[in-house]
């Protein structure tokens, strides 16, 4: 080992392993999801002979978050750790997949390994990551892991791996969605094939598979996702989003969230329209900054958002100022600070909340105006290394 670098990656070791004894610390926090969902749903799993119980609609997650919590319950059945603590290490390992990609994807903007193993660092111990996972119990980091994986794929060039491992991101979670505009904006652009768009749908289908074998009907499979659209019929479930500022009557709710989904999609395409017409260059750089920017983006727009869907902005964001570190470096800061408080909310009881949530939209707005403006400026980052994306 070259001697240089041997005080920095024994610091890094010490960094890894501070981040696992954070998330062991919260292993055994018990939530009100756990209590309410993940827990009756093992239950129900166990006693309807396991993998089996998937032929019933007992839960409102897609099947393949269902087969890995089928896989906690036969784990806690033979281990001492109890389906919580598995759970939970399911969890921690995608944190650590997600690091793994977003430093692979700093690791495109030139040669050096510094930069690309602080990302990942960075990510691994952001604090919306740790808690995720390790304390709240939820899967998004897996949805993410995913997406970010399939994006690093797609940026050297590989867009076929992509695109099927951005189709398993939205099999498991439906906001995977919000890295949707990206790839509409590298098909216009010929940048990406049309034809690998049947990944997506045909990775779906797939994974539906051993749950329709195991006696789930087919439609009800494919519909998963229409279902989970109406469980949330609130503006904004303590998301930092512009719905913070609309107090609307009951009766008008409907409206206000129909009008607002349908102005969500008139931003994305008038974002993919100013892409286009300017003639932005979609290169490496660029496209990442444009997955940050969506993935904040949508959840600041839709309505019905949790305080959890801005997990793949916090990440992307991180990823996007690691390219543009002049210009972007505060744009994470802000959105974690955001998100920090809202989960405060939930996971501590911080009741009333610590801060107005109108406040902490400015702070999204803020990250993301900032974000989406750098789309349209001339690239700081250095020639990229390796393939970047292409038809």
């Amino acid at each position: 080992m070259d001697k240089d670098r041997k005080p920095e990656l024994v610091l890094a070791i010490s960094l890894v392993a501070v981040a696992i004894a954070v998330r062991v610390l919260g292993f055994g926090l018990e939530t009100y999801d756990y209590k309410w969902y993940l827990g009756p749903w093992s239950t129900f799993i166990a006693e309807n002979g396991g993998f089996a119980a998937l032929r019933y609609p007992f839960a409102d997650y897609n099947v393949p978050y269902l087969y890995l919590l089928a896989g906690f319950t036969w784990l806690s059945q033979h281990t001492p750790f109890g389906v919580l603590i598995w759970i939970k290490i399911g969890s921690v390992v995608f944190d650590f997949v997600l690091a793994f990609y977003a430093a692979r994807i700093v690791a495109l903007r030139g040669p050096g390994w510094r930069m690309p193993l602080l990302a990942g660092l960075t990510v691994l111990l952001l604090p919306t990551v740790v808690l995720n996972g390790a304390y709240w119990g939820q899967c998004d980091t897996i949805y993410c892991a995913f997406t970010v994986a399939g994006l690093y794929h797609l940026l050297r060039g590989r867009s076929w791996i992509g695109m099927t491992l951005i189709g398993v991101a939205f099999a498991f979670k439906l906001q995977a969605i919000f890295i949707f505009p990206v790839l509409a904006a590298l098909l216009l652009t010929r940048r990406l094939p049309w034809r690998c768009l049947v990944t997506i749908p045909a990775v779906y289908v797939l994974l539906a598979v051993p749950a329709w074998l195991a006696g789930r009907p087919f439609g009800e499979l494919m519909t998963i996702y229409v279902g989970q659209a109406g469980r949330f019929p609130q503006l904004t479930y303590a998301a930092p989003t512009i719905y913070a500022f609309l107090r609307p009557a009951p009766e008008y709710l409907d409206l206000v969230r129909t009008a607002g989904i349908l102005f969500a999609v008139a931003a994305f395409l008038a974002l993919i329209f100013l892409l286009i017409a300017r003639r932005v260059e979609l290169d490496t750089e660029h496209i990442v900054i444009l997955a940050a920017a969506s993935a904040l983006m949508a959840p600041f727009l839709l309505p019905g958002m949790h305080e959890r869907y801005f997990m793949l902005a916090e990440v992307l964001t991180v990823v996007a100022a690691f390219w543009a570190p002049r210009r972007l470096w505060f744009v994470p800061v802000l959105v974690q600070a955001a998100s920090i408080i809202t989960y405060e909310t939930y996971l501590v009881q911080a009741k009333p909340s610590p801060v107005d949530l109108r406040l902490l939209t400015l702070l999204m707005l803020a990250a993301l105006a900032t974000t989406v403006g750098r789309l349209f400026r001339h690239s700081l980052a250095p020639t990229p290394v390796g393939n970047t994306i292409s038809a």
